[in-house]
């Protein structure tokens, strides 16, 4: 829809210089400058393959092209959802383009403060653990909750207490994931840190319950060398984040907001209305490392949680998607 709004902005200035041109479709000219912007949002697109991904970019906005004229041919470009769409896209490209404007500035971490970052969590890092972990998602109806919570602290084993389960009827599903410490939400790393091989953890329990077996652990540490890219990263990311937060507060003090019909009253108001449970507290930002093997040339990298979701273990439910939404993260 981006790529829908720049092409139908550029109607009526089509002409190009002609060095600048790389096809001409009907009346209008694809020039060098769309396709090597849209080159450049493809990071993956090494410089030796960069004149094959050119031709595939210029077949795509030539069929890009072609729709947007019939699209304008028979007045789509007026239609009201099409128009709303496009002023959605056009918001939300100035939006961004406001956001990169004000991080442009956002200084680099120091050393010490990624010293400081690797020596404050050492479960992520020097004390660093691989977890195998065995969940059960239980269909746990809330005057049996109190139940299931008495006979899980009294549970020898998953199976022991997979066992007590079926006897008294209750549904479950399980599923079994190797997570090393860093694919766990910040929140967790902690928690689970201080936990015993075969002892277990309640994630939720509503709508359903989810437990947490520790099966095993072993421990795999990470050394500061190793780390501290992925460390830079993250530390970056966030003062990036926290100067669009802090500037988008300072807008918001200034400017003058009135909150009308349903929403009168703000925020506040509308939380209270709403239907869905309340969650936690907002736990710390959760952290994600990609480590390489010991010896490695490949970098370790840092994901922040926006970042697309990690795949899933082989025959694994705990997508982390769903492990945030359970374990209280947004």
């Amino acid at each position: 829809m981006v790529s829908l709004a720049l092409a139908l902005a550029a109607c009526g200035e089509r002409k190009a210089d002609a060095t600048q041109v790389a096809a001409r479709v009907n009346q209008s000219d694809i020039t060098v400058h769309q396709i090597n912007f849209v080159l450049q949002q493809e990071h993956n697109v090494r410089p030796d393959q960069s004149d094959s991904a050119g031709k595939r970019i210029l077949e795509s906005l030539i069929d890009q092209e072609l729709a947007v004229q019939k699209a304008v041919e028979l007045k789509l470009d007026r239609d009201p959802q099409t128009v709303q769409a496009l002023e959605a896209a056009r918001r939300e490209v100035l939006a961004r383009a406001y956001k990169e404007r004000i991080t442009q500035g956002a200084p680099r971490p120091t050393p010490q403060e990624t010293r400081r970052f690797y020596d404050s969590t050492p479960n992520l890092f020097s004390q660093r653990r691989v977890y195998s972990l065995q969940e059960l998602l239980i269909d746990a109806p809330p005057a049996r909750q109190d139940w299931i919570k008495e006979r899980l602290a009294r549970a020898t084993s998953v199976d022991d207490f997979a066992d007590a389960l079926k006897a008294e009827g209750l549904r479950y599903s399980g599923s079994h994931a190797v997570k090393p410490a860093e694919q766990l939400p910040m929140g967790l790393v902690e928690r689970f840190a201080k936990m015993k091989d075969g002892e277990a953890a309640i994630l939720a329990d509503a709508p359903a319950m989810r437990v947490v077996f520790v099966a095993a652990s072993r421990t795999e540490p990470v050394s500061y060398e190793r780390a501290a890219p992925a460390i830079e990263q993250y530390l970056a990311t966030l003062a990036r984040r926290r100067a669009i937060d802090d500037n988008l507060k300072a807008l918001r003090t200034a400017a003058q907001i009135t909150y009308q019909g349903k929403f009168a009253g703000g925020p506040a108001s509308a939380a209270a209305g709403a239907s869905a449970p309340a969650l936690p507290p907002m736990s710390p930002v959760p952290v994600q490392v990609a480590l390489p093997e010991e010896g490695s040339s490949e970098p370790v990298r840092l994901a922040m949680p926006d970042a697309a979701p990690l795949p899933r273990a082989a025959g694994s439910a705990m997508d982390p998607d769903l492990a945030k939404k359970g374990m209280g993260l947004k």
